[in-house]
């Protein structure tokens, strides 16, 4: 017998409540996010373990982002065409090949080689994830299972170094890899055994020529911003050069090509572009905490590993609390508002944080209150994106809600970086007699203040988001696409 389809699912009354969604896909979630936090403790760790320096370790963490936020599109793309469901489940394969290669690892190129395969695996499950949620949610409860989904991500992300600490202190820094391998094979039978298969869309033809510009032009941005420091200046001019080639020719392309990766009419639809960029200058602003502020409790401060992850338990906990009043909020008040509300709490979070450095206590609060800015943010953003999205391209969209988070973590990442170095350097030349540990707070303290300006223009793009077709009363309109009929 073969497999049922949608609508005999839907026939039979057999179609998966959200919650039963969100709890399945809530393993590839927490996986694919996890992964790119709970590094972050341990990276002095294994700094000192492969003999590396800061600027050479940031790539542990930055080519994992950068190849998930490359190909991501292309992931969605195929859920699209081929299963949503199918698409998750063989990421979940891939990433637990990845994090096994991970904890094998002996050098730093050999750990780089196996977090892009880790990255495969995660932007296949990160790109059809929030889609399958969406998928089997209708507007009425649709922010809700957003917002349960967006606990998993923020408790991933904040448990990340919770984790990380703690295994890494007191089983080595291979653990937070090995840990992966049982998650995920549960999670993995999990979805085989609660989520159906997605109707597929089988278009003519496939636009190869699209996805390898995309591909390009993003891997190119995100390198360059993470090389700009250390290159000449020619290079940078090539790499520019290469930017804009590969986004014009994509521009280009997926205005002629019949079945394009990412439609140019959808990202010309002011109410997905918005909720895309809003959210990179978030995330990016976030960055400094999840980032920065482990090495400053560990070099500055002198945090044991443990320790650190123990500090950065608030933001699960808030998240955990405020991702299911965000949810029910975004049912009920327009994405506009919620918005750019969640966005001033950030921001005021952020800046507390950094007139607060060093008061343990007061830090504690100011990451609360910025969690619970970003949680109101970062769930009605994303219901508003996805109830906007026409549902054939629900696996696109999903996959771009995501990338401004990679995006926003992997730029932000090389940016501060750099930053952080600049200040430290400059204030060690000014105040050659200050201490090392007040040296780095004031460099730390600079970099806060300097990254809580981007949530100001993310404000000012949410401002201009408009009202998404449930706000308004009605659904998204798809339109005709080039498909061929489905074969058995």
């Amino acid at each position: 017998m073969g497999k049922e389809t949608l609508s005999q699912i839907e026939s039979e009354s057999e179609m998966p409540g959200p919650y039963k969604i969100v709890a399945a896909t809530s393993f590839g979630v927490f996986l694919s996010a996890l992964d790119s936090s709970i590094i972050n403790v341990s990276l002095v760790t294994i700094q000192n373990s492969l003999g590396v320096v800061m600027s050479q370790t940031q790539w542990i963490v930055v080519a994992y982002l950068l190849v998930i936020t490359s190909i991501m599109p292309l992931m969605g793309k195929f859920g699209d065409r081929f299963g949503k469901t199918l698409v998750f489940q063989s990421g979940m394969l891939i990433f637990i090949t990845g994090s096994l290669l991970c904890a094998l690892s002996t050098t730093l190129p050999i750990l780089v080689g196996s977090r892009i395969l880790q990255a495969v695996g995660a932007s296949m499950m990160t790109a059809n994830g929030l889609a399958l949620v969406t998928y089997y949610t209708t507007p009425k409860n649709r922010g809700r299972a957003i917002g349960l989904n967006s606990i998993v991500l923020a408790a991933a992300l904040g448990l990340g170094p919770v984790l990380g600490g703690i295994l890494t202190e007191f089983f080595g820094w291979q653990s937070i890899f090995l840990i992966n391998i049982p998650i995920g094979i549960v999670g993995f039978f999990i979805v085989k055994k609660l989520i159906p298969e997605t109707e597929k869309i089988l278009e003519t033809s496939f636009d190869t020529v699209g996805a390898a510009l995309f591909f390009v032009f993003l891997f190119s941005l995100v390198y360059l911003v993470s090389v700009a420091t250390e290159t000449s200046l020619s290079l940078i001019i090539v790499y520019s050069i290469i930017i804009i080639i590969s986004l014009m020719g994509f521009i280009y392309r997926e205005q002629v090509f019949c079945s394009p990766i990412i439609p140019t009419k959808v990202l010309a639809d002011r109410r997905i572009s918005t909720s895309i960029f809003s959210a990179i200058f978030a995330y990016m602003a976030m960055v400094s905490v999840s980032y920065l502020i482990p090495y400053y409790l560990q070099e500055a401060l002198e945090f044991s590993q443990s320790a650190t992850g123990i500090f950065l338990v608030s933001f699960p906990l808030v998240i955990s609390v405020a991702g299911p009043v965000s949810g029910w909020v975004s049912e009920r008040m327009k994405a506009k508002y919620q918005t750019i509300i969640g966005l001033f709490v950030e921001m005021g979070g952020l800046i507390l944080l950094g007139l607060t450095l060093a008061n343990i206590p007061m830090m504690v609060l100011s990451i609360c209150i910025m969690s619970f800015g970003l949680s109101l943010f970062t769930v009605s953003n994303g219901n508003f994106i996805m109830t906007s999205a026409p549902k054939k391209y629900m696996g696109v969209i999903s996959a771009l809600t995501n990338i401004s988070r990679t995006t926003g973590f992997s730029i932000g990442i090389a940016a501060i970086t750099a930053v952080f170095g600049w200040f430290f350097s400059t204030i060690s030349i000014d105040n050659p007699s200050l201490e090392y540990a007040l040296r780095y707070e004031q460099a730390v303290q600079s970099v806060i203040f300097v990254f809580s300006l981007l949530i100001i223009i993310g404000i000012i793009i949410s401002a201009f988001r408009g009202l998404s077709p449930a706000e308004q009363g009605e659904e998204p309109v798809d339109e005709e696409v080039c498909i061929t009929p489905e074969r058995e």
